[in-house]
């Protein structure tokens, strides 16, 4: 026997013998088959990994290659595995393993050294603090390896105490009794200590209606057309949920019918039911059936609320002018809502807006789909124009006072009735787009035939009727569901303004809104200041629009203005001047006729008109911050309140009696009375409200009044027929005029082109052929210069007024 051999057998008697005074099985691993690996890889401690220490052929005591270890031939009872449940019966060893010599390792033979290395994600185990629960990972001698970081480590173990700490105590792993085949490795027969669950937590099984569910919202066929915020809305609600919402025992729910018939009603709230695909649902149909439905319903469920809160249309995508955010509801909400109502049918119809006006147009709605009455002809609609002829802007013409009848329009001058001037033309050019006529300003065949045939007997347009109420319907769905305590309304084609607190409407005046070429935007704000004799600055439209053409014929000689002011080689100084206007460059003055307004951009300039009479603000603006830089204000063209058409501002909203609005806005912001917002009129000065009032620009084309009746004003804007279009699902996208375009021609021209506010320039007819006709184109000429000078009058005091 070799010295090594002698040294391992002393070794392994030294165990016995402590293990025999203390009654106590020797540990040891079981021997694996000769080439295994180890028996629970993986269970190996951390500090085995890598290290010195950890490696069999490091301990002195460790048998040698080929040779049988001393304590499988002498107590192979200790292959018995460590778990098993007598353990825990067995006495505490009196000596800790690091110390009482137990090889490092697992017991098996020395060919055991080539072992893999343990994975980087076993569990880090010291040696000398192994926990309890450690025993269903390792083999009973695994907790039994030695610190070989001891070299004495036999030496230890052979004079080591009968009795150890409890410390140590609790840091062995006892061994069970003899298993019969002790070459069985232990961790083929481990069971898990005392205590310890043998499985994870049972996973809840998925209701198949749901998972069905799911499967739907994720298939892009399925889900073609629908809104993405409504599916992800959709997945994370039905995620995790243990069953569905509108399926109970394989059938539709009561809640689920409930919903279904509402939904299928949706033409009497002015919605489209065929834009809801509603599901079908056959007795004892599969669960990929029910799921269907279910994912079916859901999706129609979401695609009403939107729908109900006006998220059918996107304004803004329609028109950069149709500044409007339907309040859509998020889905989620919906979701959470709808799911915890008892009458969830109710709960979607709520959903429509509950404002007083859109309940009485959905009446008149419903009212207009049933028997008509035959309503009075208005009298100027019985007026008929002859059905041939040409009528072109700037011109004189016997036609044009029957127009002016028709349209009430009145005439600027007592001698103007048969001049076809720049306000009759506007309202022949909003005639024009809202019956589908090219809106270029001239009484043509097309537009005679037009104006004829609305004061002739007809079959009422049911589908006209019905489809005007549901656009101004639609409209309503795009305003807030709250619109204030106290708040402004501006209706564009009804040209007035109203001021309500609460229901109560406490202001209400007439207003000048934008032309057809300047149209005013839809839009909701916040008045936030109220201007007391203001200055104006020229924005950047009406300098490129209105100014430059004045500046560049005047500085170019020869023009109107030489003939007003007497002539020179430069008048932009003087037209300037008699606007009232000083111009600044980067805000130093400059001198108007060292500029040459043909080459230069006269947005780089600063045009300014302190206050006083002559400024188009007049005495005091309101200002409610928005991208379109519109306002409400006062003016010095009082006159032109008393026409029924007044379209007739630059895209502002001018206002008939601007001295009351302020009163009613700062006695309920500041509680002043009149005697001192009066006071302001006549010092100046800035207000900031201290509660901001909601101001909403609306453009709707029909109302019912006080009295329960229908009333419609003209789609000045042609904007009606452009939302059914959107609402049909055709692509519309409408390019309001453009207020910086160089080339528009300017609303008041010179005599030679007459004030039209049309982009088709105004052709002079031909010379005359005879001294009679000669005399009378002098006569017309000296009428129209007489009357564009009238105009331009009236632009002096405020360059056609903003």
């Amino acid at each position: 026997m070799g010295t090594r051999a002698v040294k391992r057998a002393t070794w392994m008697a030294g165990l016995l013998t402590a293990a025999a005074l203390t009654g106590t099985p020797v540990f040891a691993d079981p021997a694996p088959s000769e080439g295994a690996a180890s028996t629970t890889q993986g269970a190996v401690p951390e500090t085995a990994k890598g290290t010195p220490s950890a490696t069999p052929a490091a301990s002195p005591s460790t048998p040698e290659a080929g040779e049988k270890p001393a304590a499988e031939a002498v107590a192979p009872a200790a292959n018995a595995p460590a778990s098993s449940p007598s353990a825990a019966a067995q006495p505490i060893p009196q000596a800790r393993p690091s110390e009482a010599g137990v090889p490092t390792g697992t017991g098996q033979p020395e060919t055991a050294k080539s072992e893999p290395a343990k994975p980087e994600s076993a569990t880090a185990v010291q040696p000398e603090t192994v926990k309890p629960e450690a025993a269903k990972q390792n083999t009973a001698a695994d907790a039994a390896k030695p610190d070989a970081s001891k070299p004495d480590a036999s030496k230890d173990a052979a004079t080591a105490p009968a009795s150890v700490p409890a410390k140590d105590a609790a840091t062995a792993q006892p061994a069970s009794p003899a298993a019969p085949d002790a070459a069985k490795p232990a961790a083929s027969v481990e069971t898990p200590a005392a205590g310890t669950p043998t499985t994870a937590a049972a996973v809840p099984a998925v209701n198949p209606v749901v998972a069905t569910a799911l499967e739907k919202f994720a298939d892009k066929t399925f889900i073609a057309g629908a809104n993405k915020d409504d599916v992800a809305a959709l997945t994370a609600f039905y995620t995790g949920r243990p069953a569905p919402l509108w399926i109970k025992d394989g059938a539709f729910s009561p809640q689920a019918r409930d919903v279904i018939a509402e939904i299928r009603k949706a033409e009497d709230w002015g919605l489209d039911a065929s834009a809801f695909d509603l599901p079908d649902l056959a007795s004892s149909a599969a669960s990929a059936e029910q799921g269907a439905a279910e994912a079916k319903l859901s999706l129609a469920v979401l695609k009403y609320a939107r729908h109900a809160r006006g998220g059918r249309v996107n304004p803004a995508a329609v028109s950069s002018i149709w500044d409007m955010a339907p309040p859509v509801k998020e889905p989620a909400s919906v979701m959470a809502e709808i799911s915890a109502s008892a009458t969830p049918g109710s709960y979607l119809t709520g959903l429509n807006p509950k404002h007083p006006q859109f309940e009485k147009l959905r009446q008149a709605m419903l009212k207009a789909r049933g028997p008509q009455d035959e309503e009075p002809v208005d009298e100027a609609l019985k007026v008929e124009l002859p059905r041939k002829g040409t009528v072109k802007p700037g011109e004189e013409h016997d036609d044009i006072a029957l127009l002016r009848k028709r349209l009430k329009v009145p005439a600027q001058s007592e001698d103007g009735a048969n001049l076809y001037d720049a306000v009759m033309v506007e309202a022949v050019k909003a005639f024009q787009q809202e019956k589908g006529i090219k809106a270029n300003g001239y009484l043509n065949p097309a537009t005679r035939a037009a104006l004829n045939a609305e004061g002739k007997p007809k079959e009422r347009d049911s589908k006209g009727a019905l489809d005007r109420i549901l656009a101004n319907m639609e409209r309503w769905r795009w305003l807030p569901e709250n619109l204030g305590d106290i708040y402004v309304v501006n209706n564009i084609p009804e040209y007035v303004g109203r001021v309500y607190k609460g229901e109560e409407r406490v202001f209400e005046e007439r207003i000048i809104v934008g032309q057809t070429t300047w149209p005013t935007p839809m839009l909701t704000s916040s008045m936030l200041y109220v201007i007391f004799r203001p200055s104006w600055g020229v924005p950047d439209g009406i300098k490129m629009k209105e100014l430059l053409p004045r500046l560049r014929r005047a500085s170019g000689g020869g023009g109107f203005f030489d003939q007003l002011f007497g002539g020179g080689s430069s008048g932009g100084a003087r037209v300037l001047q008699a606007y009232g206007l000083k111009p600044t460059l980067n805000g130093r003055p400059v001198d108007a006729n060292s500029i040459d307004w043909n080459n230069v951009d006269i947005r780089r300039f600063s045009f300014t008109q302190p206050a006083g009479g002559e400024n188009p603000l007049g005495d005091v603006k309101f200002r409610f911050p928005n991208r379109h830089d519109v306002y409400m204000h006062d003016t010095t063209q009082k006159g032109l309140f008393a026409q029924s058409f007044r379209a007739l501002s630059h895209g502002c909203i001018r206002v008939q009696n601007p001295e009351r609005l302020a009163e009613v806005l700062l006695e309920a912001d500041r509680g002043w009375d009149k005697g001192k917002v009066r006071a302001l009129f006549n010092s100046g000065g800035e207000v900031t409200l201290e509660r901001p009032v909601p101001v909403y620009i609306t453009y709707f084309t029909a109302r019912v009044d006080d009295q329960g009746k229908l009333k419609t004003y003209a789609d000045v804007y042609g904007n009606d027929g452009r939302l059914l279009s959107a609402l049909a699902g055709r692509s519309v996208r409408y390019r309001a005029p453009a207020a910086n375009g160089a080339d528009t021609v300017a609303a008041l021209e010179e005599d030679n082109d007459v004030a039209t506010g049309s982009t088709e320039p105004y052709t002079p007819a031909s010379a005359p052929t005879s001294k009679k006709a000669a005399k009378k184109s002098k006569e017309k000429t000296a009428r129209s210069t007489r009357t564009t000078n009238d105009l331009m009058m009236n632009a002096l005091s405020g360059l056609v007024s903003n």
